[in-house]
């Protein structure tokens, strides 16, 4: 395995291990099911997503990949709406409601909660994904704002 290989394959675990802690999911913590509930899998293809997001929103800057994304908090929250957004839809696949001897009873009855935490979190990633593409690209578009206050005597 060659270097790059080994840099992409460390970066791509520690991701993994940061999202899973991101997301609390772990089989202590999953009282209810006892096992993880995104697999390996799941992960790696959220953090693909979310790379991909980033390289096709405008301003179409820089493309990136696990190694240079610009930022772990964007990656991160990136990664969790995706997951949010495919869990949801299992849920909402799923989900069947039936009643019998007078008691009702719904079953994977959370698509309503995976939803409103996709959108909270969404609503702040693509706000500062937008941000700081903008930075970005004003900042590799002048370098450098000049200003008329540099021509007023305060010269290195």
């Amino acid at each position: 395995m060659t270097f790059q290989a080994k840099k992409v394959t460390g970066r791509l675990e520690r991701a993994r291990r940061y999202l899973r802690l991101f997301l609390r999911d772990t089989a202590e913590l999953n009282r209810l099911i006892r096992k993880e509930e995104s697999n390996t899998e799941l992960l790696d293809f959220a953090i693909e997503m979310t790379i991909s997001d980033w390289n096709s929103t405008s301003p179409f800057i820089d493309r990136v990949d696990i190694n240079n994304y610009p930022s772990l908090y964007l990656l991160m929250h990136g990664a969790v709406v995706q997951i949010l957004k495919s869990q949801g839809l299992y849920q909402a696949r799923n989900e069947l409601q039936y009643q019998a001897g007078g008691s009702s009873f719904m079953r994977f009855s959370k698509t309503s909660h995976y939803m409103n935490w996709m959108i909270n979190l969404a609503n702040d990633y693509e706000n500062k994904k937008r941000n700081m593409k903008i930075a970005k690209n004003l900042i590799g578009g002048f370098g450098g704002v000049a200003s008329e206050y540099d021509r007023i005597g305060y010269a290195w």
